[in-house]
């Protein structure tokens, strides 16, 4: 059975980390490009942060400076502190020598509410469960378990804001069809030198990977790192795209592989037909020749081909314009495999000059057809 690393894939029309800076308001982003679904806008900050639109904030929060086991005493066992601000929490705790500093941080989870204490390298932290600069936590001076732990007494530890959320906002000038947004964060950033990476889905006319044909060509990988292959029917549709859409004589070892299909298209598709009846004559000279080659492949080297594989009739052409662009080609052709089934094949071909109007290039195109 015969096998292909599968290529052709349908294209997401994603751009990946376009690099951009602030405006001089420090709040605004352009992107170079429409954003056409504001799900799948993703911001990374200076090449580490990453910047959901809810923003990123940090809790109040701060870490001893002494290292257990701690010894508590009469004289080191109180500890009172208040979280946003509310009312003040207040716990003895018992005399105790040598508790370690896991031990510790449990005990005082069961003893105070709004606030969680940890453990890290025998030392004791605390941050508050809520985050950003509303939230924080005094420790009064009265604290001696405090100063046991390393915790610097009469002061508030407060959240912070390390990125501010963010909004997408429309352009009301812009088209219907390419809609441009901005991403506005809800206040300036510290340094208008901040780098900005940001990810998201763009309209197909504007997509660089497709170039508005909606297909894409690159290697595919499993979750394991093997490279994805393709069989059968599937096989068959990827080995006769790459033989109508490669140019004739460009792989120097087959100069009979491929066809003319790509210069023709570029040419005025005049009324008379000419260009049309090339461009459908040099598709079926391509299938023929693939053709044969399977039947070789089959007959003389005695490798398997499978029936839904094999190329057994090429049963019709025609091309149609897009009706959303007029520089976009599609090129639709229906096969027959061994099997009896029929494939469809459709392309878009994005056409080098201005073609003519939308109008006149259907009315040359419609009813052109190739059946076999």
């Amino acid at each position: 059975m015969s096998a292909d690393r599968l290529i052709d894939q349908t294209c997401p029309h994603e751009v990946a980390e376009e690099a951009l800076f602030l405006s001089a308001d420090r709040m605004t982003i352009r992107p170079l490009r429409p954003i056409a679904a504001a799900g799948s806008v993703r911001v990374l900050l200076n090449h580490t942060i990453s910047a959901p639109s809810p923003g990123v904030y940090l809790a109040a929060k701060a870490s001893g400076t002494r290292r257990g086991p701690f010894t508590v005493t009469s004289t080191t066992n109180v500890l009172r502190l208040s979280v946003d601000q509310g009312a003040p929490q207040t716990t003895i705790l018992p005399n105790v020598n040598k508790m370690g500093a896991p031990q510790m941080a449990a005990l005082l989870n069961q003893r105070f509410t709004g606030v969680v204490f940890t453990e890290s390298s025998d030392r004791i932290s605390f941050a508050s469960r809520d985050t950003g600069p509303d939230t924080s936590i005094f420790l009064y001076g009265d604290s001696t378990a405090a100063v046991l732990f390393g915790f610097t007494v009469n002061h508030e530890y407060r959240g912070q804001t390390s990125v501010p959320g963010w909004t997408l906002v429309g352009d009301p000038r812009s088209l219907p069809d390419r809609p441009t947004r901005f991403i506005v964060f809800d206040e300036p950033l510290r340094s208008a030198s901040n780098f900005v990476e940001i990810s998201y889905s763009t309209v197909l006319s504007e997509c660089r990977r497709c170039g508005g044909t909606g297909y894409e060509h690159d290697w595919r990988y499993d979750v394991n790192g093997n490279l994805i292959e393709i069989r059968d029917e599937g096989l068959l549709i990827q080995e006769l795209q790459k033989d109508f859409y490669t140019i004739r004589g460009s792989n120097p070892f087959h100069g009979w592989y491929g066809t003319g299909l790509l210069d023709a298209i570029g040419k005025k598709l005049a009324a008379s037909g000419f260009t049309q009846n090339f461009i459908v004559a040099d598709i079926q000279q391509a299938f023929s020749r693939w053709q044969k080659i399977k039947t070789q492949q089959e007959e003389k080297i005695q490798q398997e081909v499978t029936d839904s594989e094999y190329p057994l009739r090429l049963l019709s052409v025609n091309l149609e314009q897009s009706t959303q662009d007029p520089t976009v080609i599609f090129v639709n052709c229906v096969v027959q495999n061994r099997s009896s089934e029929q494939i469809q094949l459709t392309r878009g071909l994005r056409l080098p000059e201005m073609s003519p109007p939308p109008g006149r290039i259907r009315q040359s195109l419609s009813g052109f057809t190739l059946s076999g």
